[in-house]
């Protein structure tokens, strides 16, 4: 069986696709790429590359991992694609409605597969909670919630070599914003949560309403610091979402479900294990405390290699991938969407659909 030829552009996250890929019987990272050489560099046996277009152009890969910062997704995934190259591209994978679109129609010229790299879908609660929907123990899901707030004030400044600096830093000369404090309205990133509620649902968004706080702990900047949006979905299910941040609230992660027969919650502070917790009716007990850790899977996999290995198995099947380029754009768009009706003062924005 040949090999699938693999590149990661970006090496920050983009250490751990390394890994993951290399880890996979019949693939095999052949060339890395980011614009600091020094990280490069610390990939010697590789092939290295600062520029993302001379990688594609000469590497000769079968697929491209697009880790690097978030505006970068979009146009290097639309290059790969258009170069006959397959894509696994991290979240958010557009910021414009038009990015979608384009890519949507670069997958359908070219044949080639595309796919969001939503790996909280692949974890172990998300499977618990997949059986239980479909055991009908929640009855029919009428609602969803989520909520990811997390402090990235320590992202936000960068030095004149491009390193991050302590957010006290900031104001100081040769300091400028980071890409996440001047290009990452918070529900923009917002696939860790809707993710996993359509998946479960089974269901997309159509219409949004939102709201952002503007921009006070970082206005130089332009940094949103926390939007909320109210979301329809297909199925006449209602989902509240909510990010920040620039704000003073260390990592917590919480999202529900709520069905008529029962409801789950989820919620971690600091990225550390999870409180899961499931009421049912017929119980009448309360809240119950669920077992298991939030990452772990119960066949004791790891989540990122299960993703990945799903993709890989696509293309050497010709088949779907497991978040198909629509399911991609199913778990972003709405957030981009809610993002311009924030700006527009909370206008009610449709959500499109391009598989029409």
């Amino acid at each position: 069986m040949k090999k699938l030829r693999c590149g990661v552009s970006g090496l920050g996250r983009g250490r751990t696709f390394v890994e993951r890929l290399n880890g996979i019987e019949g693939c095999e990272v052949v060339a890395v790429c980011d614009p600091d050489a020094r990280k490069v560099a610390e990939f010697g046996d590789l092939a290295g590359y600062t520029e993302y277009e001379t990688m594609i152009g000469e590497a000769e890969l079968d697929m491209v991992a697009v880790i690097g910062p978030g505006p970068t997704h979009a146009p290097q995934a639309l290059h790969a694609l258009r170069s006959g190259v397959h894509v696994i591209s991290e979240t958010p994978c557009v910021y414009l409605l038009e990015e979608a679109q384009a890519i949507v129609e670069a997958v359908r010229a070219t044949g080639c597969k595309y796919m969001l790299s939503e790996d909280y879908i692949f974890m172990g609660w998300v499977q618990h909670w997949k059986a239980l929907v479909e055991a009908g123990e929640l009855g029919e899901i009428v609602a969803g919630q989520g909520e990811y707030t997390h402090d990235c004030r320590g992202m936000f400044v960068v030095g004149p070599e491009g390193n991050y600096l302590p957010w006290s830093e900031r104001g100081r000369e040769g300091v400028r914003p980071s890409w996440r404090a001047s290009h990452l309205p918070p529900l923009s990133y917002c696939s860790h949560t809707l993710g996993p509620l359509l998946y479960l649902m089974q269901d997309r968004c159509t219409t949004v309403t939102a709201f952002d706080s503007g921009s006070r702990t970082y206005p130089e900047a332009g940094t949103i610091d926390y939007a909320s949006a109210v979301l329809k979905t297909e199925g006449g299910r209602v989902i509240t979402l909510t990010n920040g941040f620039g704000v003073a609230h260390p990592f917590i992660f919480f999202i529900g479900l709520i069905g008529t027969k029962g409801s789950l919650r989820c919620v971690s502070f600091n990225f550390g294990d999870a409180q899961t917790r499931m009421y049912l009716d017929r119980d009448g007990g309360g809240w119950q405390e669920l077992t298991g850790v939030w990452f772990e899977r119960p066949d004791g996999r790891h989540w990122l290699s299960v993703l990945l290995e799903a993709f890989v198995q696509s293309i050497r099947e010709n088949g779907q991938p497991p978040i198909d380029v629509y399911e991609s754009m199913d778990y972003t768009l709405p957030g981009i969407c809610a993002h311009l009706s924030a700006a527009r003062g909370g206008e009610r924005v449709d959500i499109p659909d391009y598989r029409t």
